[in-house]
């Protein structure tokens, strides 16, 4: 499901689900951009009343993450971790007689 346009703000595209394995998966799947710019998966599943008459059943998601392009893609290394410490973390000492008192306790 790639798309090469850039979807603007209302707007959205679905495409067939070629991973479609079970009745229940949706027939449609895409993205949709709404108003405030964040953009949302969307499933769409066709439906049939009981009159007769087709409607769609529209899913709408979470919101995705925004998709990587050009530069962005890339791995920044001059830039620090963001989840390395700041500082390093304080160990404690262990005890002088921290083994002796171990041997006690062995079975063997």
């Amino acid at each position: 499901m790639t798309t090469n346009y850039e979807l603007r703000p209302g707007q959205g595209s679905a495409f067939k689900n070629k991973n479609k394995t079970e009745d229940w998966h949706p027939a449609y799947k895409g993205e949709v951009m709404l108003p405030d710019g964040t953009l949302h998966w969307i499933d769409i599943k066709p439906g049939k009343t009981r009159a007769g008459e087709w409607y769609f059943k529209i899913k709408l998601g979470k919101p995705k993450q925004p998709r990587q392009t050009g530069q962005q893609q890339g791995m920044v290394l001059d830039q620090p971790k963001p989840f390395a410490p700041a500082a390093p973390i304080a160990r404690p000492t262990p005890a002088a007689n921290a083994v002796a008192a171990m041997d006690d306790d062995i079975p063997f």
